[in-house]
């Protein structure tokens, strides 16, 4: 390794000490990173959506596709937060339910914002808000799902390069040179995994690949979706592997310093998920197969 490379692995190595969760702040109110991302990823995937169905993917107008879009936005927001709350928080969440959607702390007298987020309980909430939107349109509802799914990896990216920024979820610790240094985790001046850049090019960008793959080769409606779900339970088990798990669960169904997280228990049971509802789609449209 030359000198230059060295450097360079130093910089590497200190980009989460450089980065500030805030984005911006006009009085009170702080805009984070995360939520910029967020958003970004919407109006990304929307862009394309635009783009898929002006080219005959999908037989609805842009407006449609912008209040199914919308829908399954503020789904996937408040599925998220309730999920976090339900799957990681539980306890604070029974001992206060309030605080877990009040954007301000009176105790403290700051505004928090809305905080925790699981992608499991998003995609809970953006299932359900997507169903509620294909009744009152009265369009099918799994081509409409197959729609949707095949531009979330789009939006699940722009939220991991979200959480990076946000300077959350950070890694394991680890000896490689490509490591970061992550500020104010125990113990200090580590390498650790920069486990959310793996899980937005696994659950980005590997995930969005298979989906342009298998999208054309799908025997019925519902199948791309189940493959979605299947597919980012897969990814995302594998990329729990290098991600420090939650201080106040950890490690679960194994010793302390080893076992599955929480994230790798809701994606096996994603899978199995998938997995069953294919089959049941599967039955249902025997005829048509």
């Amino acid at each position: 390794m030359n000198f230059t490379d060295f450097m360079s692995l130093l910089v590497w190595q200190h980009i989460p000490e450089t980065l500030d969760p805030i984005a911006f702040t006009i009085g009170f109110f702080s805009v984070y990173w995360y939520a910029l991302f967020f958003l970004g990823g919407f109006f990304a995937a929307l862009f394309l959506a635009f783009r898929f169905a002006s080219r005959g993917g999908f037989p609805y107008s842009q407006e449609v596709i912008f209040d199914m879009f919308l829908y399954i936005f503020f789904g996937a927001l408040l599925g998220g937060h309730i999920g976090y709350a339900l799957f990681y928080n539980l306890d604070a969440f029974i001992a206060m339910p309030h605080t877990a959607f009040l954007p301000y702390d009176f105790g403290r007298g700051l505004w928090v914002g809305i905080s925790g987020m699981s992608y499991h309980g998003g995609l809970i909430g953006a299932a359900l808000a997507l169903y509620w939107f294909a009744r009152r349109q009265k369009i099918d509802f799994w081509k409409a799902a197959d729609f949707a799914v095949f531009f979330a990896p789009i939006a699940i990216f722009f939220g991991r390069l979200g959480n990076f920024f946000n300077v959350e979820l950070h890694g394991r610790i680890t000896e490689q040179p490509w490591g970061m240094i992550f500020p104010g985790v125990l113990p200090d001046g580590v390498l650790r995994h920069p486990s959310t850049l793996y899980e937005a090019f696994l659950e980005g960008v590997v995930l969005f690949a298979l989906l342009i793959l298998l999208r054309k080769k799908m025997p019925f409606s519902g199948a791309l979706t189940c493959a979605f779900l299947a597919g980012y339970a897969i990814l995302r088990f594998l990329g729990e592997y290098f991600r420090e798990p939650d201080t106040q669960i950890g490690f679960l169904f194994g010793p302390p310093a080893g076992g599955f997280t929480m994230g790798q228990i809701l994606s096996v049971i994603l899978f199995f998920a998938s997995i069953a509802l294919f089959a049941w789609l599967k039955h249902k449209n025997r005829a048509t197969i």
